[in-house]
């Protein structure tokens, strides 16, 4: 296993450009998305779509925190 060093920027509330994140959510675990056209359910702004790849289904997770990577 290697050791990587994320360089990111902690955004308040929504990113205002499209573009791939890293997602802080509630348990912890950061996830990386792409913020795109509808980020979110419209009616709750902090909840995001996570795909699981193995199973090919989306679910949907709470986003306590958008990271933007820094190169």
């Amino acid at each position: 296993m290697s050791n990587k060093i994320l360089k990111f920027e902690l955004i308040e509330g929504l990113p205002e450009e499209y573009g791939t994140y890293f997602l802080l959510l509630e348990n912890g675990s950061i996830k990386q998305g792409y913020f795109g056209s509808c980020p979110v359910p419209n009616h709750e702004e902090e909840v995001v779509r996570i795909a699981d790849c193995e199973t090919k289904a989306f679910h949907y997770e709470k986003c306590v925190g958008w990271l933007k990577p820094i190169e």
